[in-house]
């Protein structure tokens, strides 16, 4: 008699979800994703104000006179040797996280960051100034793969573009109030103050919960419904039945994939259909999880897997994407942006410039979120790569066409200032696209690893393009460099209007059946439509 209630009770289960969602309103199940992915964005926050830290001081100490003044050599490493330090990070944070989960791990880098900020705070020498921009750079790459894919695994489509565009608005603020600091207080100062916000991220992660995706593959069951009763509005396990089986069933059909794709035999693996009850599902699941020996890592499997289409194709979307976003112009500059501003004379001084540019990043931010959901990933970045291009090739006009004064410099006028602030403002939204991109676009079983190779490639451009700069600079002027970057955004206008698809509102489970019936399509259509079939597969 003891087993009729339990049968009982997995009917309801599977046949009131409705009901039960009915119950709680979309406030309520919206705000623990939002709650979450805000904790998870804090970390943003993290990553700009210690990348922002560089400008600050460059500064403050560039040809400054002082005991740790710095001259061109010096400042062009301090403003770009922690970008080339990050894929370090960034590829190992696609392997360990999958090991140990996305919250324990955004956790514990909390406590490099914090070392990082205060051996700036302190740093006596030039030698210490680099060691810890060093630490800040590799660990800014532990953090991106985590950090990335949270939001997109913790929330639903509806409301993952806008959570995902959101942690746009804390990376900007990062930058805006490191610059503000640098403006207002000495360098050690701001760094000293900055060491709150690891502190408060540390805090704020303690209270979320796990990804349920990542749980489910580790046969953590019980844990994964617990997670989703709580993102789905602190809900009855009853409520998130459903969603739990749909998460298990494409965990399980990921597994047999992997494993026919590799030839492995699966005489064990159990296929469920997705109308079984879920407490028939979860002990065979947890048993063949936990039974299961930890495969070795093979460097041919993860290549193999790699080179497949639903991931080989994101990372041919996302990697180019990463570059010409990080050769529009902006961040070239970025470390040298007082140095930049003073030779176009604004009206304004260079040090408050930096702040308003700051601010452009973050409105530009906040529009991003209130519009990507309406307007699309696609359009935003068409519209935005396009004015940036206008804007960096009207500053190479104005840098090469306007007479000097004469102490040298550009004439003081109103219009660079104009033509910076449509630069920061459009990149700064440019920009963002990719970071949502790839909490999207690639599958689960690859998702950490790929993150983190996009991620290592983004801060390679990163520093290619800031280490360069003064070199660029000295070659081509300064209205050459800044037709370079037009340049290169208008090629990002023509390689994003062919190839970026639109990933808003669909589930990660249509987004990877796209990417892989895409390539599966182009590939029938053999070598006659060329790449006219390409292209019609992306439209």
């Amino acid at each position: 008699m003891a087993s009729d209630p339990i049968e009982q009770t997995e009917e309801v289960t599977m046949t009131t979800p409705a009901k039960q969602e009915k119950v709680v309103s979309s406030f309520r199940e919206t705000l623990p994703q939002v709650l979450a992915s805000t904790a998870n964005n804090f970390f943003r926050m993290n990553v700009s104000l210690s990348l922002g830290f560089a400008t600050v001081v460059i500064a403050q100490l560039h040809h400054s006179g002082g005991d740790l003044s710095l001259d061109d050599n010096h400042a062009s490493w301090l403003g770009s040797v922690a970008y080339i330090c990050q894929p370090l990070g960034s590829v190992a944070s696609g392997v360990i996280v999958e090991l140990i989960g996305r919250k324990k791990f955004l956790i514990l880098i909390n406590f490099p960051f914090l070392l990082g900020l205060v051996l700036l705070c302190t740093a006596p020498s030039f030698p210490v100034l680099m060691l810890a921009n060093v630490i800040i750079g590799i660990t800014v790459g532990l953090t991106e793969a985590p950090n990335n894919s949270y939001n997109g695994e913790v929330c639903q489509p509806g409301v993952r573009g806008v959570m995902s565009a959101s942690s746009g608005i804390f990376y900007q603020l990062g930058f805006f109030m490191q610059y503000l600091l640098g403006t207002l207080t000495f360098w050690r100062t701001a760094a000293g103050i900055s060491t709150v916000i690891p502190i408060s991220t540390f805090i704020c992660l303690c209270m979320i919960p796990e990804v349920p995706i990542w749980l489910i593959s580790r046969g953590r069951i019980k844990d994964a419904e617990k997670a989703l009763c709580c993102l789905r509005g602190w809900v009855q396990p009853s409520a998130v039945q459903q969603e739990l089986t749909e998460l298990i069933r494409y965990h399980e059909e990921t597994k047999i994939k992997k494993k026919i794709e590799t030839q492995v035999a699966t005489p064990e693996i159990i296929v469920t259909d997705s109308s079984a009850k879920p407490s028939v599902l979860s002990p065979a699941f947890v048993k063949d999880e936990k039974d299961a020996a930890p495969e070795k890592f093979q460097v041919v499997k993860v290549v193999r897997d790699l080179l497949r289409p639903p991931t080989l194709r994101p990372l041919l979307l996302v990697v180019p994407f990463f570059f010409f976003v990080h050769f529009a112009g902006l961040t070239s500059i970025k470390p040298f942006m007082v140095h930049v501003f003073r030779q176009f004379q604004m009206p304004v001084t260079a040090e408050w410039f930096t702040v308003a540019s700051g601010g452009c990043g973050l409105v530009g931010s906040v529009l991003l979120m209130l519009s990507v959901r309406m307007l699309g990933k696609r359009f935003i970045s068409l519209v935005g790569t396009a004015i940036s291009a206008v804007a960096a090739l009207l500053l190479g006009v104005y840098a090469y066409v306007r007479p000097l004064g004469d102490d040298g410099a550009l004439a003081y006028t109103w219009v660079p200032l104009v033509l910076f602030v449509l630069l920061s403002f459009c990149n700064s939204i440019v920009e963002q696209i990719p970071s949502i991109l790839i909490s999207e676009v690639y599958p689960f079983r690859t998702r950490g690893l790929s993150v983190g190779i996009s991620v290592a490639f983004c801060y390679f451009f990163i520093f290619l393009a800031s280490k360069t700069y003064l070199d660029t600079e000295r070659v081509f002027q300064l209205h050459g460099a800044f037709w370079f970057y037009g340049v290169i955004s208008c090629v990002a206008y023509a390689f994003f209007h062919f190839w970026l698809v639109e990933t808003e509102g669909k589930s990660l489970e249509d987004i990877e059946r796209h990417f892989t019936q895409g390539l599966s399509a182009r590939s029938r259509e053999g070598r006659n439509k060329g790449r006219t079939g390409q292209q019609t597969s992306l439209s």
